[in-house]
């Protein structure tokens, strides 16, 4: 299931009752009770420093497809997680326009408040519904709102957490750009993010 669409925070109530999107082998819900989701939480709420993993633009060296940079995000209980002064120029790279693409790129980098949810317990998975950050700018002669959307309720937009290796691995999706709560085509193709940390 894929859903590219604005996620704010008018949309997190409908999130608190995230559904899976996994199925097990009979093709039903594979949904934790409260408890395995607490039980979930409790393994891996925390503060966490790692690395966010993209698609690097390198036309010297082609084998060198992707970059890395320290980022570090915070899982606070079964539902809410924030992922910490998330790079603005990032989110702009892969806009069309140049001139709403430097606009974003020049914003100070923001936290992205994620509503999750945990859908397996062995290994402890979940899914990420990042909370389209805002930007107002300055385009084409007005002030607008610019949101970044990502991937919601997908099982591209994912958390794992491997308890023989003790790493965290998640990734989320940019898929859309909406100006003042309409979607744009100045994102021309889906850009994901991943992360890696080690439990400490």
């Amino acid at each position: 299931m894929k859903t590219i669409r604005i996620f704010t925070i008018a949309s997190l109530l409908a999130a608190m009752s995230l559904t899976s999107c996994l199925k097990d082998s009979d093709g039903n819900n594979s949904g934790l009770t409260p408890a395995e989701k607490e039980y979930c939480a409790t393994i891996v709420k925390g503060n966490y420093t790692g690395s966010l993993i993209y698609a690097a633009k390198n036309i010297k060296d082609v084998t060198d497809v992707t970059d890395t940079i320290d980022v570090s995000w915070s899982i606070a209980n079964d539902s809410t997680m924030t992922i910490h002064n998330f790079p603005s120029r990032l989110l702009a790279e892969y806009i069309s326009d140049d001139d709403l693409k430097s606009a974003i790129a020049e914003y100070p980098d923001q936290d992205i408040n994620c509503v999750i949810g945990f859908i397996t317990r062995d290994p402890i998975q979940w899914l990420i519904n990042p909370i389209a950050p805002c930007y107002k700018v300055q385009f084409e002669g007005a002030e607008h709102n610019i949101y970044v959307g990502f991937y919601v309720n997908s099982t591209n937009s994912f958390g794992r957490y491997t308890a023989t290796s003790k790493k965290i691995e998640m990734q989320i999706v940019e898929g859309a750009i909406f100006m003042d709560n309409k979607e744009t085509g100045y994102l021309k193709s889906a850009v994901p993010f991943a992360f890696e940390a080690e439990k400490k």
